[in-house]
Protein backbone atom coordinates (compact mmCIF):
# COMPACT_ATOMS: atom_id res chain seq x y z
CA UNK A 1 0.00 0.00 0.00
CA UNK A 2 2.68 2.51 1.02
CA UNK A 3 4.82 2.06 -2.09
CA UNK A 4 4.07 4.76 -4.63
CA UNK A 5 1.30 7.38 -4.43
CA UNK A 6 -0.02 9.24 -7.48
CA UNK A 7 -1.56 12.67 -6.79
CA UNK A 8 -3.70 14.13 -9.59
CA UNK A 9 -4.83 17.77 -9.52
CA UNK A 10 -4.68 20.66 -11.97
CA UNK A 11 -3.67 23.07 -9.19
CA UNK A 12 0.08 22.88 -8.67
CA UNK A 13 0.08 23.95 -5.02
CA UNK A 14 -2.64 21.45 -4.07
CA UNK A 15 -1.02 18.45 -5.73
CA UNK A 16 2.43 19.30 -4.36
CA UNK A 17 1.06 19.77 -0.83
CA UNK A 18 -0.79 16.45 -0.90
CA UNK A 19 2.25 14.70 -2.39
CA UNK A 20 4.41 16.00 0.46
CA UNK A 21 1.80 14.85 2.98
CA UNK A 22 1.69 11.37 1.42
CA UNK A 23 5.48 11.04 1.60
CA UNK A 24 5.49 12.18 5.23
CA UNK A 25 2.88 9.51 5.99
CA UNK A 26 5.13 6.70 4.80
CA UNK A 27 4.92 6.42 1.02
CA UNK A 28 8.29 5.63 -0.53
CA UNK A 29 7.55 7.95 -3.44
CA UNK A 30 4.89 10.48 -4.45
CA UNK A 31 4.41 11.19 -8.14
CA UNK A 32 2.13 13.85 -9.63
CA UNK A 33 -0.10 14.37 -12.66
CA UNK A 34 -1.81 17.55 -13.85
CA UNK A 35 -5.04 15.93 -15.14
CA UNK A 36 -6.67 12.59 -15.92
CA UNK A 37 -4.90 12.15 -19.25
CA UNK A 38 -1.51 12.74 -17.67
CA UNK A 39 -2.48 10.42 -14.83
CA UNK A 40 -3.36 7.53 -17.15
CA UNK A 41 0.12 7.72 -18.65
CA UNK A 42 1.70 7.82 -15.18
CA UNK A 43 -0.44 4.87 -14.01
CA UNK A 44 0.65 2.78 -17.00
CA UNK A 45 4.37 3.54 -16.61
CA UNK A 46 4.79 4.10 -12.86
CA UNK A 47 2.30 1.54 -11.43
CA UNK A 48 1.29 3.47 -8.29
CA UNK A 49 -0.19 1.62 -5.31
CA UNK A 50 -2.67 4.43 -4.51
CA UNK A 51 -4.26 7.25 -6.50
CA UNK A 52 -5.50 10.50 -4.94
CA UNK A 53 -7.33 12.54 -7.55
CA UNK A 54 -9.37 15.68 -7.92
CA UNK A 55 -12.71 15.52 -9.78
CA UNK A 56 -12.78 18.71 -11.83
CA UNK A 57 -10.04 18.60 -14.46
CA UNK A 58 -9.70 18.75 -18.24
CA UNK A 59 -9.54 17.04 -20.68
CA UNK A 60 -10.19 13.92 -18.55
CA UNK A 61 -11.74 14.54 -15.13
CA UNK A 62 -11.50 12.38 -12.02
CA UNK A 63 -14.76 10.53 -12.61
CA UNK A 64 -13.87 9.61 -16.19
CA UNK A 65 -10.43 8.49 -15.04
CA UNK A 66 -12.04 6.26 -12.40
CA UNK A 67 -14.35 4.76 -15.02
CA UNK A 68 -11.46 4.09 -17.38
CA UNK A 69 -9.31 2.47 -14.68
CA UNK A 70 -12.07 0.22 -13.35
CA UNK A 71 -12.99 -0.79 -16.91
CA UNK A 72 -9.44 -2.02 -17.51
CA UNK A 73 -8.79 0.36 -20.39
CA UNK A 74 -5.23 0.77 -21.70
CA UNK A 75 -4.11 -2.26 -19.69
CA UNK A 76 -4.47 -0.36 -16.40
CA UNK A 77 -4.66 -2.20 -13.08
CA UNK A 78 -8.41 -2.05 -12.56
CA UNK A 79 -8.51 -2.66 -8.79
CA UNK A 80 -6.04 -0.01 -7.65
CA UNK A 81 -7.25 1.92 -4.57
CA UNK A 82 -8.53 5.39 -5.46
CA UNK A 83 -9.35 8.34 -3.19
CA UNK A 84 -11.30 11.17 -4.80
CA UNK A 85 -11.01 14.78 -3.65
CA UNK A 86 -14.31 16.64 -3.57
CA UNK A 87 -15.42 20.24 -3.32
CA UNK A 88 -19.08 20.93 -4.06
CA UNK A 89 -19.50 17.77 -6.13
CA UNK A 90 -23.07 17.03 -7.20
CA UNK A 91 -24.95 14.11 -5.69
CA UNK A 92 -25.20 12.40 -9.08
CA UNK A 93 -21.41 12.55 -9.60
CA UNK A 94 -20.81 11.16 -6.11
CA UNK A 95 -23.24 8.32 -6.87
CA UNK A 96 -21.39 7.51 -10.10
CA UNK A 97 -18.06 7.41 -8.26
CA UNK A 98 -19.52 4.98 -5.72
CA UNK A 99 -21.00 2.84 -8.50
CA UNK A 100 -17.46 2.40 -9.85
CA UNK A 101 -16.23 1.46 -6.38
CA UNK A 102 -14.16 4.45 -5.42
CA UNK A 103 -12.40 3.51 -2.19
CA UNK A 104 -12.82 6.76 -0.27
CA UNK A 105 -13.47 10.48 -0.54
CA UNK A 106 -11.65 13.46 0.95
CA UNK A 107 -13.15 16.93 1.18
CA UNK A 108 -10.96 19.87 0.18
CA UNK A 109 -9.00 21.50 1.68
CA UNK A 110 -7.16 18.33 2.73
CA UNK A 111 -5.26 18.22 6.00
CA UNK A 112 -2.67 15.67 7.08
CA UNK A 113 -4.85 14.02 9.73
CA UNK A 114 -7.75 13.45 7.33
CA UNK A 115 -5.42 11.97 4.71
CA UNK A 116 -3.83 9.69 7.29
CA UNK A 117 -7.26 8.45 8.39
CA UNK A 118 -8.22 7.54 4.81
CA UNK A 119 -4.89 5.79 4.18
CA UNK A 120 -5.24 3.86 7.44
CA UNK A 121 -8.78 2.93 6.46
CA UNK A 122 -7.64 1.47 3.14
CA UNK A 123 -4.59 -0.23 4.66
CA UNK A 124 -6.74 -2.04 7.22
CA UNK A 125 -9.54 -3.06 4.90
CA UNK A 126 -9.25 -2.50 1.17
CA UNK A 127 -12.56 -2.38 -0.65
CA UNK A 128 -13.25 -5.51 -2.69
CA UNK A 129 -13.45 -4.91 -6.44
CA UNK A 130 -15.55 -6.65 -9.05
CA UNK A 131 -14.35 -8.01 -12.38
CA UNK A 132 -13.15 -5.85 -15.25
CA UNK A 133 -16.08 -7.17 -17.29
CA UNK A 134 -18.55 -5.85 -14.70
CA UNK A 135 -17.16 -2.32 -14.83
CA UNK A 136 -16.75 -2.41 -18.61
CA UNK A 137 -20.44 -3.28 -19.01
CA UNK A 138 -21.34 -0.36 -16.74
CA UNK A 139 -19.07 1.92 -18.74
CA UNK A 140 -20.77 0.88 -21.96
CA UNK A 141 -24.21 1.56 -20.48
CA UNK A 142 -23.28 5.15 -19.50
CA UNK A 143 -23.51 5.14 -15.67
CA UNK A 144 -24.18 8.89 -15.71
CA UNK A 145 -27.85 7.91 -15.83
CA UNK A 146 -27.62 6.34 -12.35
CA UNK A 147 -29.74 7.93 -9.62
CA UNK A 148 -28.41 9.13 -6.28
CA UNK A 149 -29.69 6.06 -4.47
CA UNK A 150 -28.37 3.35 -6.76
CA UNK A 151 -25.33 1.19 -6.17
CA UNK A 152 -24.19 -1.00 -9.07
CA UNK A 153 -27.71 -1.06 -10.39
CA UNK A 154 -29.34 -1.98 -7.08
CA UNK A 155 -31.67 0.53 -5.48
CA UNK A 156 -30.71 1.11 -1.86
CA UNK A 157 -33.90 2.90 -0.79
CA UNK A 158 -37.08 2.58 -2.87
CA UNK A 159 -39.83 5.18 -2.69
CA UNK A 160 -42.14 2.65 -1.03
CA UNK A 161 -39.47 1.86 1.60
CA UNK A 162 -39.11 5.52 2.48
CA UNK A 163 -42.88 6.07 2.60
CA UNK A 164 -43.39 3.08 4.85
CA UNK A 165 -40.51 4.17 7.04
CA UNK A 166 -41.88 7.69 7.43
CA UNK A 167 -45.26 6.28 8.48
CA UNK A 168 -43.63 4.04 11.07
CA UNK A 169 -41.55 6.85 12.50
CA UNK A 170 -44.68 8.83 13.32
CA UNK A 171 -45.19 6.32 16.13
CA UNK A 172 -41.83 7.38 17.60
CA UNK A 173 -41.81 10.92 18.96
CA UNK A 174 -38.39 12.41 19.81
CA UNK A 175 -37.75 12.43 23.56
CA UNK A 176 -35.92 15.22 25.35
CA UNK A 177 -34.18 14.88 28.72
CA UNK A 178 -35.21 11.27 29.31
CA UNK A 179 -33.11 8.23 30.36
CA UNK A 180 -31.81 6.39 27.34
CA UNK A 181 -32.36 2.86 28.67
CA UNK A 182 -35.12 1.15 30.63
CA UNK A 183 -34.97 -2.43 31.99
CA UNK A 184 -35.15 -5.07 29.26
CA UNK A 185 -37.88 -7.66 29.67
CA UNK A 186 -36.66 -11.18 30.54
CA UNK A 187 -33.01 -10.10 30.39
CA UNK A 188 -30.70 -8.50 32.97
CA UNK A 189 -30.39 -4.74 32.62
CA UNK A 190 -27.06 -3.68 31.10
CA UNK A 191 -24.90 -1.16 32.89
CA UNK A 192 -26.38 2.21 31.85
CA UNK A 193 -24.27 4.69 29.94
CA UNK A 194 -22.98 7.75 31.77
CA UNK A 195 -25.75 10.34 31.82
CA UNK A 196 -25.01 13.08 29.28
CA UNK A 197 -25.13 16.80 29.82
CA UNK A 198 -28.49 18.47 30.50
CA UNK A 199 -28.71 19.91 27.00
CA UNK A 200 -28.53 16.47 25.39
CA UNK A 201 -31.32 15.79 22.90
CA UNK A 202 -32.75 12.29 22.43
CA UNK A 203 -34.53 10.95 19.41
CA UNK A 204 -35.88 7.75 20.98
CA UNK A 205 -35.48 5.81 24.23
CA UNK A 206 -35.17 2.08 24.84
CA UNK A 207 -38.46 0.23 25.37
CA UNK A 208 -39.21 -3.34 26.44
CA UNK A 209 -40.68 -4.16 23.04
CA UNK A 210 -37.29 -3.60 21.39
CA UNK A 211 -35.73 -6.56 23.21
CA UNK A 212 -34.79 -9.57 21.08
CA UNK A 213 -34.53 -11.85 24.12
CA UNK A 214 -30.74 -12.04 24.32
CA UNK A 215 -28.64 -9.83 26.61
CA UNK A 216 -25.64 -9.41 24.29
CA UNK A 217 -27.78 -8.60 21.27
CA UNK A 218 -29.88 -6.13 23.28
CA UNK A 219 -26.74 -4.39 24.52
CA UNK A 220 -25.46 -4.24 20.94
CA UNK A 221 -28.73 -2.70 19.73
CA UNK A 222 -28.58 -0.20 22.58
CA UNK A 223 -25.27 0.92 21.07
CA UNK A 224 -27.10 1.59 17.82
CA UNK A 225 -29.71 3.55 19.76
CA UNK A 226 -26.91 5.61 21.33
CA UNK A 227 -25.55 6.30 17.83
CA UNK A 228 -28.99 7.44 16.63
CA UNK A 229 -29.46 9.70 19.64
CA UNK A 230 -25.95 11.16 19.37
CA UNK A 231 -26.50 11.91 15.67
CA UNK A 232 -29.82 13.56 16.47
CA UNK A 233 -28.21 15.62 19.23
CA UNK A 234 -25.49 16.88 16.89
CA UNK A 235 -28.07 17.80 14.26
CA UNK A 236 -30.46 19.70 16.57
CA UNK A 237 -27.59 21.46 18.33
CA UNK A 238 -26.23 22.61 14.94
CA UNK A 239 -22.79 21.12 15.51
CA UNK A 240 -20.68 21.99 12.45
CA UNK A 241 -17.56 19.96 13.26
CA UNK A 242 -17.52 17.21 10.63
CA UNK A 243 -15.10 15.18 12.74
CA UNK A 244 -17.94 14.61 15.22
CA UNK A 245 -20.03 13.02 12.48
CA UNK A 246 -17.07 10.98 11.23
CA UNK A 247 -16.53 9.59 14.73
CA UNK A 248 -20.20 8.62 14.92
CA UNK A 249 -19.97 6.99 11.48
CA UNK A 250 -16.99 4.92 12.68
CA UNK A 251 -19.01 3.78 15.71
CA UNK A 252 -21.84 2.80 13.37
CA UNK A 253 -19.51 0.78 11.13
CA UNK A 254 -18.10 -0.92 14.24
CA UNK A 255 -21.65 -1.75 15.36
CA UNK A 256 -22.53 -3.16 11.93
CA UNK A 257 -19.47 -5.41 11.73
CA UNK A 258 -19.70 -6.75 15.27
CA UNK A 259 -23.48 -7.00 15.55
CA UNK A 260 -23.93 -8.96 12.33
CA UNK A 261 -21.22 -11.49 13.23
CA UNK A 262 -22.64 -11.97 16.73
CA UNK A 263 -26.25 -12.17 15.60
CA UNK A 264 -25.67 -14.62 12.74
CA UNK A 265 -23.55 -16.83 14.97
CA UNK A 266 -26.19 -17.00 17.72
CA UNK A 267 -29.04 -17.58 15.26
CA UNK A 268 -27.06 -20.32 13.54
CA UNK A 269 -26.57 -22.08 16.88
CA UNK A 270 -30.36 -21.98 17.43
CA UNK A 271 -31.09 -23.16 13.86
CA UNK A 272 -33.25 -20.10 13.24
CA UNK A 273 -35.50 -21.00 10.26
CA UNK A 274 -35.32 -17.49 8.74
CA UNK A 275 -31.52 -17.30 8.96
CA UNK A 276 -30.85 -17.31 5.21
CA UNK A 277 -33.40 -14.55 4.66
CA UNK A 278 -31.92 -12.64 7.58
CA UNK A 279 -28.42 -12.90 6.13
CA UNK A 280 -29.71 -11.61 2.78
CA UNK A 281 -31.20 -8.61 4.57
CA UNK A 282 -27.86 -7.99 6.26
CA UNK A 283 -26.15 -8.00 2.87
CA UNK A 284 -28.51 -5.36 1.50
CA UNK A 285 -28.22 -3.22 4.63
CA UNK A 286 -24.42 -3.35 4.54
CA UNK A 287 -24.48 -2.16 0.91
CA UNK A 288 -26.75 0.70 1.92
CA UNK A 289 -24.43 1.62 4.78
CA UNK A 290 -21.31 1.55 2.58
CA UNK A 291 -23.05 3.73 0.00
CA UNK A 292 -24.26 6.33 2.48
CA UNK A 293 -20.99 6.54 4.45
CA UNK A 294 -19.07 7.13 1.22
CA UNK A 295 -21.55 9.84 0.23
CA UNK A 296 -20.91 11.51 3.59
CA UNK A 297 -17.15 11.35 3.03
CA UNK A 298 -17.68 13.14 -0.27
CA UNK A 299 -20.06 15.73 1.18
CA UNK A 300 -20.46 15.93 4.99
CA UNK A 301 -23.85 17.64 4.60
CA UNK A 302 -25.27 14.16 3.93
CA UNK A 303 -24.64 13.21 7.56
CA UNK A 304 -27.64 15.35 8.49
CA UNK A 305 -29.91 13.82 5.86
CA UNK A 306 -28.97 10.47 4.32
CA UNK A 307 -26.93 9.15 7.24
CA UNK A 308 -29.57 9.97 9.84
CA UNK A 309 -32.26 8.49 7.59
CA UNK A 310 -30.16 5.31 7.21
CA UNK A 311 -29.85 4.97 11.00
CA UNK A 312 -33.59 5.37 11.54
CA UNK A 313 -34.33 3.06 8.62
CA UNK A 314 -32.03 0.38 10.10
CA UNK A 315 -33.64 0.72 13.52
CA UNK A 316 -37.29 0.60 12.45
CA UNK A 317 -37.15 -1.68 9.43
CA UNK A 318 -34.57 -4.14 10.74
CA UNK A 319 -34.20 -4.05 14.52
CA UNK A 320 -37.84 -3.36 15.43
CA UNK A 321 -39.62 -5.12 12.57
CA UNK A 322 -37.25 -8.00 11.77
CA UNK A 323 -34.92 -8.75 14.69
CA UNK A 324 -37.76 -9.04 17.21
CA UNK A 325 -39.18 -11.93 15.15
CA UNK A 326 -36.45 -14.26 16.44
CA UNK A 327 -37.05 -13.40 20.10
CA UNK A 328 -38.80 -16.73 20.70
CA UNK A 329 -35.69 -18.78 19.83
CA UNK A 330 -33.98 -17.26 22.89
CA UNK A 331 -36.90 -16.86 25.31
CA UNK A 332 -37.86 -20.53 24.83
CA UNK A 333 -34.58 -21.43 26.52
CA UNK A 334 -35.38 -19.35 29.63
Amino acid sequence: MLDRCLVVDDHEMIRETIAIMATSLGFKESIMAIDGADAISKIFHERPSLIITDLQMEPIDGLEMLRLIRSGRYGLQHDIPIIILTANASESVIAQCIAFDVDAFLVKPVNRQALQERINQLSQQAKAKKTVEHYFDMYQQDPAKSTAFQMNGQVAFTDSDVSEFDALMKEQKPDVHVPMHEPVASTPQPTPAVEPADNKKYFIKWQDRFSVGHTKLDKSNMQLLDIINDTYDVIVNHEHDNHVFEDIAKRFQHYVNNHIVLEESLLSERAYPRLKMHKDMHGRLVKQAEFVVLKCQADPSFYRTDFFRLLRFWWVKHVVQEDTKYKSVFTELV
